[in-house]
C-alpha cells in the first residue's frame, strides 16, 4: 500500500462482488474464500458493496464469515449478514417514480422492474403482460427467488416505497429512454452500463444519497474504522472508490474506474482481491512491490 503500515483493526476492506470478486461465471473462488476468511479471523473488517439483493449475494458469498453490515442494491440497503435484518432503507423519491412509469407506457419501450418493500419485505415486481425479452432473462436467472411478485398494474404498489428501478434493454434503447429522462434523472443516483455477463445495457436508479459510497461510510463509521480500502471494476463502484483512503481496480475493470484507482491488481479470473488481501495479511512493512501489487508476484 505505497509503504503505509496500516493496521488490521482500523482498516476497512469493501469489495464489489460481480467482476471483481467473483470469477466470470459469478462464483467465489476457494482462494478467495480462504484469503477473506483469514482476514476476518484475524481481526480484520470486511464487508462487500453490491448492485445484488442481499438473497442473490448471500448465495454467492455464502462460504464468508462475513459480520459486518453489507451494502446492497448499490447502497440503497444495508443488511445485517447474520440475520438478514435491514437497518437502512432509502427510497427513491416518488416524482422520480412516476415518471419513470409515465416514460415507458409506451409499446416497444424498455419496461421497469421495480424494487419496492411491499407486504414487509423487498420485492421485485413487473408486469407481465409488459414482459419484455429482456425481463424474461432477468427473470429466468432467479427461479424460486421470493421476492419475485408479478403485478397486474402499477397501481397496486405504493410509489413512496420503490427503493431501486432497473431498465434493461438495448443500448440505443436504454440511452434513448436515458435521453428522455434526463430531467428526472438530475433528482437520483442513476448508472448506465453494460451487464458483464450478456452484454445487455441496464440503467439503474436509486436516491441521490444511495450509493455504495454512502453506504460504505456509513458502514465504516458504525464500526470505527479509521481508513476504508475498496476494490471495483464497474461505472457504479466509481463513487465508492472516491471516498476510499485507498482505491483498488481489477485489471478487467472499466476504462473511467481504472484511471479513478491508485492501484491495479489481477483481474477477478486470477483473484486479484484475494492476492492483494493475502499480500498485505502477510507483509511484515515496507511498501509492496510492483509485481505484489498486480498480483504477479
Amino acid at each position: 500500500m505505497h509503504g503505509q503500515s496500516w493496521d488490521l483493526a482500523s482498516t476497512l476492506l469493501v469489495s464489489d462482488l460481480d467482476g471483481t470478486l467473483l470469477r466470470p461465471d459469478a462464483s467465489l473462488s476457494g482462494r478467495s474464500i480462504s484469503a477473506i476468511n483469514d482476514l476476518i479471523a484475524r481481526g480484520g473488517s470486511f464487508t462487500y458493496a453490491t448492485a445484488r439483493s442481499f438473497t442473490s449475494a448471500s448465495v454467492v458469498t455464502a462460504g464468508l464469515a462475513l459480520t459486518l453490515p453489507v451494502a446492497t442494491y448499490g447502497g440503497a440497503v444495508i443488511v445485517d449478514p447474520r440475520t438478514g435484518r435491514t437497518s437502512s432503507d432509502r427510497m427513491l423519491p416518488v416524482a422520480v417514480v412516476e415518471a419513470v412509469l409515465a416514460a415507458t407506457q409506451e409499446p416497444g419501450t424498455p419496461q421497469p422492474i421495480l424494487f419496492a418493500q411491499h407486504d414487509g419485505r423487498d420485492r421485485v415486481c413487473w408486469r407481465p403482460a409488459t414482459t419484455t425479452p429482456h425481463i424474461q432473462a432477468f427473470l429466468d436467472a432467479r427461479p424460486g427467488d421470493p421476492r419475485l411478485q408479478p403485478l397486474a398494474d402499477w397501481s397496486r404498489i405504493d410509489p413512496a416505497q420503490v427503493f431501486y428501478i432497473s431498465l434493461i434493454g438495448t443500448e440505443a434503447d436504454i440511452r434513448r429512454l436515458a435521453a428522455g429522462l434526463a430531467d428526472t434523472l438530475a433528482h437520483c443516483h442513476s448508472v448506465l452500463g453494460a451487464d458483464i455477463y450478456d452484454g445487455a445495457h441496464w440503467l439503474e436508479l436509486t436516491a441521490m444519497e444511495a450509493t455504495k459510497a454512502s453506504a460504505v461510510t456509513t458502514i465504516a463509521r458504525q464500526i470505527g474504522a479509521e481508513r476504508i480500502v475498496c476494490f471495483g471494476d464497474n461505472l457504479n463502484d466509481l463513487p465508492m472508490l472516491a471516498v476510499a483512503d485507498h482505491a483498488i481496480a481489477v485489471a478487467n475493470a472499466a476504462p473511467e474506474v481504472l484511471a479513478a484507482a491508485s492501484e491495479v491488481v489481477a483481474a477477478n479470473t486470477d483473484d486479484g482481491v484475494a492476492r492483494w488481501i493475502a499480500r498485505w495479511l502477510g507483509a511484515a512493512s515496507g511498501p509492496l512491490t510492483s509485481a505484489d501489487q498486480l498480483g504477479l508476484g
